[in-house]
């Protein structure tokens, strides 16, 4: 059954839906944040092809929105979700990346459409947001139908899939590898989810840079490699450092391996170096902590 929403809006929407990014993957790395601040462990975005019709796919396996929730608080523009329900998400502890509510519109700058479908406690939840509707429409906002559904799913599932179709064409058409830079530098380091580009897992080898490999064996620890790269961009990276990943999951912060300590070595230089040790030989090892060192 097809129902109305309709928007809660701030005064400040019409400043906030022309907020500009600086590219089309910038701005789909907004709704990638909305998906860990859901909680998602599983994240898949699918780009098209260039010069084709197929739409971007967001699509993650988090929490979910009920149909009162996606009213509430959803269609609420620039509704912060830190100052209704704090810093920390509620399970996971994670830290809410979602700053001032808008975020989860960014498909709006990339597409003309927006199609949202929320599932959570056995309902589908599906709306359609058209940005020239929004743009166009001489009423208030708020009072704009956006159509509505709701169907009943399997119990036990729950995510959000964002489809965008109808590309800005005054964006460059998103590239994957791009992307893909963009996200590891923000998520790599993260231990909880699992980021897919296209099929394609982040990895080391997505940052822009120099890039090096070792393989090497070790006594309690059987065949290592360590895996880095040396940024060729202008600004120190974010958790610069070499990390430890054991059994596909990072293991405590990234750190330097006294290298930090070598005056031949420039500090510049070191936050600029991003790398991993894949050691799955420590995977039964008493030296990994149950919660992964975090």
């Amino acid at each position: 059954m097809t129902e109305k929403a309709n928007f809660k809006v701030d005064p400040r929407l019409a400043k906030l839906l022309g907020e500009s990014y600086r590219s089309t993957e910038y701005a789909l790395k907004e709704l990638v944040d909305n998906a860990w601040d859901a909680e998602a462990t599983f994240i898949s975005i699918t780009l098209p092809e260039p010069m084709t019709l197929d739409p971007i796919v967001i699509k993650d396996n988090g929490n979910g929105m009920t149909e009162q929730e996606l009213r509430r608080e959803y269609l609420t523009v620039a509704n912060d979700r830190r100052s209704r329900k704090g810093d920390r998400t509620p399970r996971l502890k994670r830290l809410v990346k979602g700053r001032k509510g808008i975020g989860k519109f960014a498909g709006l700058m990339v597409a003309g459409v927006m199609e949202v479908k929320t599932t959570a406690r056995k309902r589908q939840t599906q709306v359609v947001i058209s940005k020239d509707i929004l743009l166009n429409e001489e009423k208030d906002l708020e009072k704009i139908n956006l159509p509505i559904s709701v169907s009943e799913i399997e119990d036990g599932v729950s995510g959000t899939t964002v489809m965008l179709t109808s590309l800005n064409q005054r964006y460059e058409f998103p590239r994957a590898d791009k992307l893909k830079s963009i996200l590891m530098l923000e998520y790599g380091r993260e231990h909880d989810v699992s980021i897919v580009v296209n099929g394609e897992n982040l990895s080391v080898e997505d940052l822009p840079g120099e890039h090096f490999t070792h393989d090497e064996t070790l006594p309690d620890a059987g065949t290592i490699r360590l895996n880095f790269k040396i940024s060729n961009g202008t600004k120190p990276l974010k958790q610069a450092g070499i990390a430890i990943r054991v059994g596909g999951k990072i293991v405590g912060k990234p750190g330097f391996f006294g290298l930090e300590d070598d005056p031949e070595i420039p500090q510049k230089l070191l936050k600029k170096l991003y790398g991993e040790v894949e050691a799955d030989g420590l995977e039964d090892s008493d030296s990994v902590t149950a919660d992964w060192g975090q």
